[in-house]
């Protein structure tokens, strides 16, 4: 079961141009569903029906976070009911994701039950991981690649390459955390591994990520922090020497302010789509435009005459779900990390290392959002690895309400 949702978060949901589905079972199967859809659903239901028929098996869910998530759904019919009120059409592209992303929470959920088993579930996402980060470098290496400004790139997939900041992370944390020398080595070096994809990989967003996600992870963890960063410099300088000045050159797109190189011609496109974003939302500041509407572009004409989402997260959600919608989003990721953290602290051990992971991942997640990267939860690849996250955090807690009916050994 694992594999099969560990296989969904790689799998391509749309095309590079992203004009069409990355595979069949993206397919419109009935009416608005697609196969992927249907197959989510199915699951869902059997675990949902797993857990009400047991005795024995719990769902949690942070009491903290149940009010900004619950008021966050709220507005989501609501910005429904204001765009079928000015001709939206497509109602369920920008929060079909979110929606199946909650549902495998409860999937998860039945496997994730004790430390165990969050003990068992991190090992097979660390073990398939590494296996698929294998196949990566194997394919690099033979020649079938991507590219990405002229350079060759293993995957320009975002989703996977974002699985990919998480494994690093993960991998980092354990080996933090690890006491038993084989092991370090074993987390120590899928860190490096991947940490060094990412970098090939050569999408800013993602070394935004994975800069951001390691410096949280050195601040909160207790041990081998000078280890772990002597781990990350290494694969930072090995990547500048196998890139060479496309390497810097990429560094110095970061600021855009310049538009001038083959590395930063985009920063033009990227800035116009904030700005027609922005025009939309002083137009229409309390509601925005609603979900299934789309609006024209000025800036980026060139590009794309007409828009349907923002590259900027708070915005987008502005735009989509109005001010109440983005206060929601802001008031639940400030909740979330702060749960995160403070959980983290008072966890035992074994944990903490995995609390302080989905705290780094999810805070540097949430900040390169509000730069220049998409809404996350649009994408059923990244709502699947955020459901996991959540699910393994929340339900690996050791110290959580016990069923009705039973009570605590000794």
């Amino acid at each position: 079961m694992f594999c099969l949702l560990f296989s969904l978060i790689l799998l391509p949901e749309f095309s590079r141009d992203g004009s069409t589905t990355g595979s069949l079972l993206y397919a419109k199967a009935v009416g608005s569903f697609r196969f992927i859809d249907l197959g989510i659903l199915l699951l869902v239901a059997s675990h949902v029906a797993a857990l009400a028929c047991s005795r024995t098996k719990t769902i949690y869910f942070p009491r903290v976070l149940a009010l900004p998530g619950l008021a966050f759904l709220v507005c989501i019919v609501g910005g429904i009911w204001y765009g079928s009120l000015h001709g939206g059409t497509n109602f369920f592209f920008d929060w079909r994701a979110l929606a199946l992303g909650v549902g495998l929470y409860f999937v998860w959920a039945v496997w994730i039950q004790t430390a165990a088993e969050l003990n068992s579930a991190v090992h097979i996402f660390a073990i398939y991981m590494a296996v698929r980060i294998l196949v990566l470098y194997a394919l690099h290496l033979a020649g079938y690649r991507e590219t990405l400004a002229g350079v060759p790139i293993p995957t320009f997939d975002g989703p996977a390459v974002s699985a990919i900041v998480f494994t690093a992370l993960l991998a980092l944390g354990y080996a933090a955390n690890s006491r038993d020398r084989l092991r370090q080595l074993l987390w120590a070096s899928l860190a490096a591994a991947s940490c060094l994809i990412v970098l090939l990989c050569f999408r800013r967003t993602y070394w935004g990520e994975l800069a951001i996600g390691t410096l949280l992870l050195l601040l909160v963890q207790q041990r081998h922090r000078i280890r772990s960063a002597l781990v990350m410099c290494a694969m930072v300088c090995l990547a500048a020497a196998l890139l060479g000045p496309s390497f810097y050159a990429r560094l110095q797109s970061f600021d855009f302010s310049r538009m001038d190189s083959e590395f930063s011609a985009d920063n033009a496109d990227h800035l116009g789509d904030l700005l027609d974003g922005w025009d939309q939302v002083r137009q229409a500041p309390l509601m925005g435009i609603g979900v299934g509407t789309s609006y024209s572009t000025w800036r980026i004409r060139n590009w794309k005459s007409e828009s349907v989402m923002v590259h900027n997260a708070p915005l987008h959600v502005w735009l989509k779900y109005g001010i109440a919608g983005l206060i929601c989003y802001l008031w639940f990721h400030v909740r979330l990390s702060v749960w995160l953290y403070k959980q983290a602290k008072r966890a035992p051990p074994a944990h903490a290392a995995f609390l302080n992971v989905a705290f780094a991942f999810l805070l540097a997640q949430f900040v390169m959002t509000l730069g220049f990267a998409p809404w996350p939860y649009s994408e059923l690849q990244v709502t699947t690895q955020i459901s996991f996250i959540l699910a393994a955090a929340f339900m690996g807690m050791p110290i959580r309400p016990l069923p009705s009916g039973l009570k605590p050994h000794g």
